[in-house]
């Protein structure tokens, strides 16, 4: 990934306590829980988790019963994934890489869930991203994307996503189930739907 996104998740992760992140929302956001609840993800399903920060979705998919791979690039926040596993007595298979290094897995995942890390590549390393997920999902397996959306107001990064820049990206690979604005990613600057939350199946 690029060097700016390393350095700053290397770096706010060891500076500030979790409540201090704007992002941090202390357990799973409501559509990851929904589907888990409604049974669309099962137990017993293997899945990745890209860019998981602290772990609260990976430690509540381990919690209700999946087999968890959790990747993030920063170490401080993979620890606290860790502890956090540990306290619920519970196992997280936590990796501290980058999604876009050569080669990090050599089996396939039912089910591979991105919450914030596409929005951060740049368009150079989009296809790429593409790439691995293709490569880590298993066939007809499920891809869920949330991720900012263009109705955020205006900056250089995170990018600001449209339907179109997802469609672009993953159609040939990918078919769309379902896509909708929702209230993720909002602080107290945005109230309104901004985030999109998305499902794919490779085809």
């Amino acid at each position: 990934m690029n060097e700016a996104t390393v350095n700053y998740y290397t770096n706010v992760y060891a500076d500030k306590a979790p409540a201090q992140l704007d992002w941090t929302a202390g357990t799973a956001e409501p559509e990851l829980v929904s589907m888990v609840y409604e049974g669309q993800i099962k137990a017993g399903s293997k899945i990745l988790e890209l860019g998981c920060g602290l772990g609260t979705e990976a430690v509540f998919l381990a919690v209700r019963g999946m087999n968890v791979t959790a990747m993030d690039l920063s170490e401080e926040a993979i620890n606290v994934g860790k502890n956090l596993a540990n306290l619920y007595g519970t196992n997280v298979n936590f990796i501290q890489k980058d999604l876009l290094e050569s080669d990090l897995f050599d089996e396939e995942f039912d089910i591979i869930t991105d919450h914030g890390c596409y929005h951060h590549m740049t368009e150079a390393e989009r296809e790429t991203y593409v790439s691995k997920v293709t490569k880590y999902l298993k066939p007809n397996g499920m891809f869920i994307l949330r991720c900012f959306s263009d109705m955020i107001p205006g900056g250089p990064q995170p990018k600001r996503i449209s339907s179109d820049d997802m469609i672009e990206s993953f159609h040939q690979k990918f078919k769309l189930e379902h896509m909708e604005r929702v209230l993720s990613f909002s602080t107290k600057r945005y109230s309104k739907p901004i985030g999109w939350f998305t499902i794919w199946y490779k085809k």
